[in-house]
């Protein structure tokens, strides 16, 4: 049975983030002092030089060096098994605590009893607020118009989840979902959730556990008060120009929706993602004809890139994304430092 004695464990899942992990851990430990913590870091099989950097800078640190890429899912629930909190809080190499964020979100949990999932502001690092990092639950509708230009135009009908950001409160708001970049909860609830869902790589998890959390009763928190910075995607730069990413997103969120409301609801979502699609490439088309400055047009030609792709995925073109696991080593041993 894992010991409570700690009272706040913090996991990081790394993925060729050293750098940007170095600046996590630091922020955390300038923003953390007299805060009963435990940290926890884990390297999927990128074995990016963290091992080092955390045996050097960080000593207190608990490093785990995973042989395989086990996915955010899988590394956090690895690490949550070595972790011994009475409350866990699951962040991102490329986030930065800022001021006493840890304490706003541990009141909360401590002070409400009905807490469920708890996160903080994701801010730029000139401290704005990041709009596109409040979400709502995925539903056919708010994905075929969901950008950033809906988000800002329509934020404060709660477009897409986004009034909480967009009309900020001094308390805590009830929301449907905090985004995984960083989330804090109880133990038991995390336990009681069935801990982040292994068959989504990435990009749902997250979505997914909000969702059972809520549904089994708890409120989830989005705590104004508590600031963290994000950098934001820089683990997967080296797959931006194949659009991983943006093919790994719609393929999980059709998972999300299948498991949650029915296969037929995920078909109606990937008909009319392919319908959007075409329409944006025929404007795209159009755009490439005109005379357009040399900038515009070449992220017209990014768009259409991206759009094909989104388009293979709704035709069934991109197989590798239906239960994607990287190529991993047949030893799948897990060692820690």
């Amino acid at each position: 049975m894992v010991s409570t004695r700690m009272e706040l464990s913090i996991i990081i899942v790394n993925w060729n983030s050293a750098v940007l992990l170095r600046k996590c851990l630091q922020s955390i430990v300038l923003n953390s002092a007299g805060c009963d913590l435990e940290l926890l870091v884990i390297d999927n099989a990128s074995f990016d030089g963290s091992a080092e950097l955390v045996a050097k800078e960080f000593p207190g640190v608990t490093f785990i060096q995973s042989d395989e890429n086990l996915g955010f899912a899988g590394g956090n629930n690895f690490a949550f098994q070595r972790s011994r909190g009475r409350y866990v809080l699951f962040l991102n190499p490329d986030a930065e605590v800022v001021g006493d964020a840890l304490y706003a979100m541990l009141a909360v949990l401590r002070n409400r009893q009905d807490a469920g999932v708890v996160g903080p502001k994701l801010v730029n690092p000139d401290l704005s607020a990041q709009i596109d990092c409040m979400r709502a639950f995925p539903t056919i509708l708010n994905q075929l118009f969901d950008s950033s230009l809906t988000r800002t135009a329509f934020g404060s009908f709660n477009f897409a989840g986004v009034k909480p950001v967009v009309k900020e409160s001094t308390d805590p708001v009830s929301v449907e979902m905090l985004p995984g970049t960083c989330v804090m909860l109880r133990r038991e609830v995390f336990e009681e959730a069935g801990r982040f869902n292994e068959k989504y790589f990435m990009y749902a998890e997250d979505v997914e556990l909000n969702y059972r959390v809520k549904s089994a009763g708890w409120t989830n928190y989005y705590v104004s008060k508590a600031a963290v910075v994000h950098h934001g995607g820089r683990s997967s730069e080296r797959q931006n120009e194949s659009f991983f990413s943006t093919v790994m997103i719609k393929e999980s969120v059709w998972q999300f929706l299948c498991a949650t409301h029915g296969h037929w609801y995920g078909s109606v979502y990937r008909t009319t993602t392919c319908l959007a699609a075409a329409a944006r490439l025929t404007v795209l088309s159009l755009v490439r004809l005109l005379p357009v400055r040399r900038e515009i047009r070449s992220r017209a030609v990014r768009s259409t890139h991206k759009w094909v792709k989104v388009l293979r995925w709704c035709l069934g073109l991109e197989p590798w994304a239906h239960g994607y696991r990287p190529n991993s080593r047949r030893d799948q041993r897990v060692l820690v430092a």
